[in-house]
């Protein structure tokens, strides 16, 4: 094979798995360009040559790029990572893989186009400073990377990341210097991570998921080594981490959300404060307790050991029954609440509001005769993200038997919802087969009227802790009259949680708001079928 034919052919394969070669000297200036660079938003190939590749980039990701030209030693490589654009010059994101040659000082990247509606990865949010994962997106990019490791056979582990004094030392550095050392702490905890799956938890606190041999220790050492460098006063900071093992026989998905269980645990209850040993330790028994709650909580579904209950709602007007909300109990004499957080915590909320679902369909399929029951149930604002279950809620609702108009879905609010615009798609689906969709929790959340402006739905819940409190204090009441008159302007109807007394019942029907629910009209009684209860008779 001839020179030619053999440059050809490793040519071919390098664009089998990208759209453009580049070649960076050890300033970042362009050497070499061949690709489709147009339709990534860069200048001509030939143009390319000699200009900055670091001030194509956004800024977060300006130090990674240039920690990787000081730091891949020749013969090794890295990557994907995910690579944006300075916004003003409309370059896209893009995947970056990278090697370094044998006694060759030239970086060699090969570049792809990653669309904004891609993976995770691509659609996370990034914390401007340091360049990481934003904490409230890393469970989707933590769950892309471990199932990218499974599939590809890599053992990778999670390691938990603490910076001790650096918000005392960003202060020492002032604003500029600070940020530049923000910027070098972050490229070097991307730089070792696996598929760019590193997070920004809170102030000094990070999380990479990194092939099983990589070295932390030295990551931590850099780290501390740049603190003291750039300190006034050559102080620096402590970086510590604890490494967690990952259980190859696990599903992805299961991992990734018994982990941000765990690290949301961690941060919170500041166990980090035990020190290395015992920070690793809990962790991993933080972990191992999740992922056995997990299990059984699918256990408690699969064998039917979940009891379902229903309360009436009423008409405030007529007192009249207008529907009952199904609820669910997991052990006798005890909240859910505990129970459904976790769920949508760990993300197997989606399978219990599956179950809940099928349950309803199945009481009002077996029911006839005047006196049939009306029902709501709840779908966690998590399951709407998920598209899994939205397609098991569109299929189960166009198969039933009985009037649409019996079985209205209540969103709850306990789970951000993230993406509003695919929820509105989601929820105008569900109205237009003829279902009834309800905001649950209305006015518990700093988000309740984002939603209301968002979304389009027919009636709203209003948080029981507003009537608990309205007859003693004149600004509940005040805002429950604000809150009516609200959702009646957009011809949504109102429903009113936890009612216990007839003064209140009055209140609020001379407040304006048009339906309750609570133990004035009845306590949550079990939901049996009409067979059952017929025999029972």
């Amino acid at each position: 094979m001839s020179l030619i034919e053999q440059r050809n052919k490793f040519m071919a394969f390098a664009f089998a798995g990208a759209d453009l070669l580049v070649e960076l000297d050890k300033d970042a200036k362009v050497r070499f360009a061949t690709g489709a660079s147009s339709a990534l938003g860069y200048p001509q190939c030939t143009d390319m040559q000699g200009m900055d590749f670091s001030q194509t980039l956004a800024a977060e990701d300006r130090s990674l790029l240039l920690h990787l030209i000081d730091n891949v030693a020749p013969g090794n490589r890295f990557g994907p990572v995910m690579l944006s654009g300075q916004e003003d010059q409309s370059i896209n994101p893009v995947h970056v893989c990278g090697c370094r040659l044998p006694e060759d000082e030239s970086l060699y990247l090969s570049i792809s186009y990653e669309s904004k509606s891609g993976p995770a990865i691509a659609r996370a949010g990034r914390d401007t400073k340091t360049g990481l994962v934003e904490r409230e997106d890393f469970e989707g990019v933590v769950t892309e990377a471990l199932a990218s490791a499974q599939e590809n056979g890599h053992d990778v582990k999670v390691s938990l990341v603490s910076l001790e004094g650096q918000d005392q030392l960003v202060e020492r550095m002032g604003s500029a210097q600070g940020e530049a050392f923000l910027g070098k702490a972050g490229a070097a905890l991307r730089s070792a991570s696996f598929a760019d799956a590193a997070a920004h938890l809170e102030n000094g606190k990070y999380s990479i998921v990194h092939m099983a041999d990589t070295d932390v220790d030295a990551v931590l050492r850099e780290i501390e080594t740049v603190s003291q460098e750039m300190d006034p006063e050559k102080c620096g900071l402590k970086a510590e981490a604890d490494t967690v093992d990952i259980d190859k026989e696990a599903g992805a998905k299961d991992v990734a959300g018994a982990l941000m269980f765990a690290v949301n645990q961690f941060v919170t209850a500041d166990i980090h404060q035990l020190g290395p040993e015992a920070i690793g330790g809990a962790l991993a028994a933080l972990m191992k307790e999740t992922g056995s709650r997990m299990s059984e909580f699918r256990s408690a579904i699969a064998d039917q050991r979940i009891r379902y209950f229903h309360q009436p709602i009423v008409d405030l007007q007529t007192q009249d029954i207008h529907h009952h909300e199904v609820l669910v109990r997991f052990e006798e004499h005890k909240s859910p609440f505990e129970m459904v957080r976790f769920a949508e915590e760990t993300g197997v909320i989606m399978e219990l509001d599956a179950a809940i679902l099928k349950k309803a369909i199945s009481f009002l399929s077996g029911q006839s005769g005047p006196t049939q029951k009306n029902l709501a149930i709840n779908v966690s604002g998590r399951s709407l993200s998920s598209a899994r279950f939205t397609a098991n809620l569109y299929s189960s609702l166009t198969k039933i038997n009985f009037p649409k108009s019996r079985l209205m879905i209540e969103i709850t609010e306990s789970s951000i919802i993230q993406d509003l615009e695919q929820a509105e798609r989601i929820i105008q689906k569900i109205r237009k087969l003829g279902h009834k969709v309800c905001l649950d929790d209305f006015g518990a959340g700093a988000a309740s009227f984002q939603y209301i402006r968002a979304l389009t739905v027919d009636y709203i819940k209003i948080d029981g802790a507003y009537v608990r409190t309205a007859l003693k204090r004149k600004k509940e009441a005040m805002l429950l009259k604000a809150i009516s008159s609200l959702a009646h302007d957009l011809d949504i109807r109102t429903i009113a949680e936890s009612i216990e007394t007839e003064e209140q019942r009055a209140m609020l029907k001379k407040l304006g708001v048009d339906q309750g629910q609570g133990y004035l009209f009845g306590k949550p009684s079990a939901l049996v079928a009409e067979e059952r209860q017929k025999q029972a008779s």
